[in-house]
């Protein structure tokens, strides 16, 4: 009799709580879709062969638009085939030119496939936000909150446990929408029906698991980092005048500096996440730290932190954003 006032109390703590995860979630994903997309452009070319440099002369033969001059580059760097594509008045040569840098695959998307390639993926990154961020950050409020009362002594390790065990239920539930996601930013499929039908009907059910070791490998380290950080940054930034009296700023700056920390630690698992996704199981599927060996290997160390400086600009205020958003929220509903 005791526990039933208290239970609509729970639920209606919880939902405020996914109210304002949900929100955050959102903001965030339209924010940062643009820079995944150029990130997983850029890590997807390890797959592609060598490249070589061609000049639209070369192209002629196929490329007769007198536009194409003025939307290709006087060099352009593609692999042997040189196909051609018509987007609205844009003509490029050949759709496999060689990105560099998170800036140049910015604006060669938005030039080739408009505001549409830049938010590839934007259905199910918010099908994917929406209940992972839920699921996450509402179950690593919980998990803190017990394990701060049940084990005090261990208060500092609590936010590192507490962060990996919620990103393990999280990233195994969104696992398929994951994978539609990253084959959509690539821009080489299109429809996320098509994508998840075509993967059962090839390669069976598990196929749709596909790239979730390199998932958890690069999620479940990121989290523990990014909470350990996280609760250290904000309580040495609550000391200090200029954020003394501002929690909200003091969960952005936080956020923010935590999630650079842990993204650069773990860009390594998020290349081998987005090869083994976009590969489309062509070939046998490696492990994790076989294909790291593969393409420190093949491509040398630094391949391993290819499309660092989009991940970086994508994470840093992401985290920051929803972290800040999701505090927002749970001052304005009033919860802890």
């Amino acid at each position: 009799m005791d526990k039933s006032p208290s239970t609509p109390s729970t639920i209606d703590v919880s939902l405020k709580k996914s109210l304002a995860a949900s929100t955050g979630a959102m903001i965030t994903s339209l924010f940062v879709t643009p820079l995944d997309v150029a990130k997983v452009r850029l890590q997807a070319q390890q797959l592609n062969p060598r490249a070589k440099t061609v000049t639209p002369t070369s192209c002629l033969p196929t490329c007769k638009s007198r536009s194409f001059s003025r939307f290709a580059p006087a060099s352009t760097t593609s692999s042997s085939s040189c196909l051609v594509c018509y987007r609205s008045l844009s003509v490029q040569c050949a759709s496999t030119r060689r990105l560099h840098g998170t800036v140049d695959a910015l604006r060669f998307v938005f030039r080739t496939e408009g505001l549409r390639g830049l938010f590839a993926g934007l259905p199910p990154t918010l099908m994917l936000a929406i209940p992972s961020t839920v699921l996450y950050y509402t179950s690593y409020d919980h998990l803190v909150h017990e394990g701060m009362r049940m084990f005090p002594d261990l208060s500092p390790v609590v936010p590192l446990i507490a962060g990996a065990s919620a990103r393990i239920v999280a990233a195994t539930i969104v696992s398929p929408l994951e994978l539609v996601r990253t084959r959509m930013q690539n821009g080489k499929e299109k429809h996320m029906l098509s994508i998840l039908r075509r993967s059962v009907r090839d390669h069976g059910f598990s196929s749709l698991a596909r790239g979730l070791p390199a998932t958890l490998a690069r999620d479940v380290p990121f989290s523990a980092i990014y909470w350990t950080c996280y609760e250290q940054f904000k309580r040495i930034l609550a000391t200090r005048p200029e954020f003394e009296s501002r929690p909200i700023h003091q969960s952005f700056a936080a956020g923010a500096c935590a999630g650079m920390i842990a993204a650069t630690l773990t860009t390594p698992f998020d290349v081998v996440k987005t090869l083994q996704q976009v590969d489309g199981g062509s070939k046998p599927q490696q492990t994790t730290f076989q294909m790291l060996r593969q393409l420190v290997a093949t491509h040398g160390w630094s391949a391993t932190m290819t499309g660092l400086t989009a991940r970086l600009s994508k994470i840093a205020p992401s985290c920051a954003i929803m972290i800040s958003t999701y505090e927002v929220g749970k001052l304005y509903l009033r919860v802890e």
